[in-house]
């Protein structure tokens, strides 16, 4: 079972890194190490800031071909969600005070606040603040509708609708083991906001 995981994101300067993530973003700085062979430079440095955990990395001679190739690729494809509990618009304005590139303003989806900005390195970051009240899930499971009947009432076992579920993915290709267990997940999440 995994227990937890960290970013990991290989960059030209792990110095630069660490000096936008501190001083721009207020990461803190959890471990550091050094280049080899008398480089007077970081090798890799892990950030944190609340659980979000970020590990920079610059990449090793035998790596430099695959890093050239992530970075022409990281504007289109990379990114990283970080949920926020409180406090989206003073740390919206600490962006903007700080003059970093904005991807987008703070604006609202679905009661959600939300704002994006780019690092240095293309990484996009993506802020998000959900009140409390709207974290109850939607009876809607990757497209397919669940009624209110299904969820609360007796008439349907717990099983036939787990079944219907697993269908319902494998449709996508999922395998049958993860099917399951993610249907599972889902409907204790859908029956006990009821």
């Amino acid at each position: 079972m995994i227990k937890s995981s960290e970013l990991l994101v290989v960059v030209d300067s792990v110095d630069e890194a660490v000096k936008f993530y501190t001083e721009k973003l207020a990461f803190d700085l959890v471990d550091a190490t050094m280049g080899t062979e008398g480089i007077i430079a970081l090798q890799s440095a892990r950030l944190r800031k609340g659980k979000c955990h970020i590990i920079f990395k610059a990449p090793l001679v035998e790596e430099l071909a695959e890093f050239s190739f992530i970075k022409r690729c990281a504007n289109r494809c990379t990114g990283l969600t970080l949920e926020m509990k409180k406090g989206i618009e003073k740390y919206y304005q600490r962006c903007k005070k700080k003059n970093l590139k904005l991807v987008h303003d703070m604006h609202s989806v679905d009661g959600h606040k939300t704002f994006a900005i780019r690092d240095p390195f293309g990484l996009k970051l993506i802020f998000i603040e959900v009140p409390e009240k709207t974290l109850r899930p939607s009876p809607d499971f990757v497209g397919m509708r669940l009624s209110e009947k299904d969820l609360s009432s007796k008439e349907r076992s717990e099983n036939a609708i787990i079944d219907d579920m697993v269908a319902h993915l494998r449709k996508f290709g999922i395998l049958r083991r993860a099917s399951k267990k993610f249907a599972k997940l889902k409907l204790k999440q859908l029956t006990k906001k009821r």
